[in-house]
């Protein structure tokens, strides 16, 4: 992992976990689920607000390490006000960025630093978990909106 990596992911990673403006439920929303990891315990529940084909309001509750709580507001902030055919897209590119088996650098991905801190998941497996926990089961949940 470069340098600069590595100071993004321990600065962002801090700063996210700690931040509370997504936490919290909604009393109208359009779509929830929750992200589970059995592995260690890591549990969210997501309530999104679908307005005008936008993610209008994204808030999360529940219980995790600092890399899934900061990894949950990354979400939440890097999605609210997206158009729906973006969203996807979206996802599939943190996915990507997480993900070690990926032929791209990190920097060829995304120039968000919010977003660069957990390619440092890269160089740890156990970890990508975490990372990736709300993301992946925000990706069922695009695939089963589709299918309805």
């Amino acid at each position: 992992m470069n340098e600069r990596l590595k100071s993004l992911y321990q600065t962002v990673i801090l700063q996210k976990s700690r931040e509370d403006k997504y936490v919290g439920k909604l009393n109208d929303f359009s779509l929830e689920f929750r992200a589970y990891n059995p592995m260690c315990g890591d549990q969210f529940d997501l309530q999104i607000l679908i307005e005008d084909n936008r993610f209008k309001c994204l808030k999360y509750s529940g219980s995790g390490c600092s890399i899934s709580r900061a990894s949950a507001t990354v979400l939440c902030e890097h999605l609210e006000g997206v158009e729906l055919e973006a969203v996807r897209q979206k996802v599939e590119l943190f996915l990507e960025l997480v993900d070690a088996d990926s032929d791209k650098q990190p920097e060829e991905l995304t120039d968000d630093e919010n977003l660069l801190a957990f390619a440092a998941a890269r160089d740890f497996p156990e970890r990508k978990a975490c990372a990736d926990l709300s993301w992946k089961e925000l990706l069922n949940q695009l695939d089963t909106l589709n299918q309805s």
